[in-house]
């Protein structure tokens, strides 16, 4: 099992210590809306996660498949549009753009492109899930 425990900074409204893995990072939101902006908000670590698994599974796909990459770059956006299948509502659009140099061909880029899809992280995200929330008092 992976876990993170995220705790309420004292005197802070939106302020988290997050600890996973024997990891810290802190998570906020800006100070427009009330947070002190001390890091990424949840979006944006979401964006994170899915960014750095993507070049990790890249790079441990790379030598088996003999891709020349020399630096490899993801970028991970994420927006609103309207749904297809009803204009009235939106549904989240994760975009992400693998930027690689080296020497590959498109054929490698386009393999490239799969395996990006195959991120554990992102088919988390993807994939039918099943989320549960219990709430106790300490």
């Amino acid at each position: 099992m992976v876990q993170a425990v995220c705790t309420l900074a004292a005197g802070t409204n939106y302020k988290v210590d997050v600890t996973a893995g024997g990891h810290s990072v802190v998570s906020d939101q800006a100070v427009s809306v009330g947070g002190t902006g001390a890091g990424p908000t949840p979006k944006e670590l979401l964006l994170a996660a899915i960014g750095a698994c993507t070049v990790q599974t890249l790079m441990m796909v790379a030598p088996q498949r003999k891709w020349d990459i020399k630096s490899l770059v993801v970028k991970v956006t994420f927006s609103e549009i309207p749904d297809p299948a009803d204009a009235s509502k939106k549904i989240s659009l994760i975009e992400e753009l693998i930027e690689v140099t080296g020497n590959l061909s498109q054929a490698e880029l386009d393999a490239i492109e799969r395996t990006a899809g195959r991120c554990p992280v992102l088919k988390a995200v993807e994939g039918p899930k099943q989320v549960t929330k219990k709430a106790v008092k300490v």
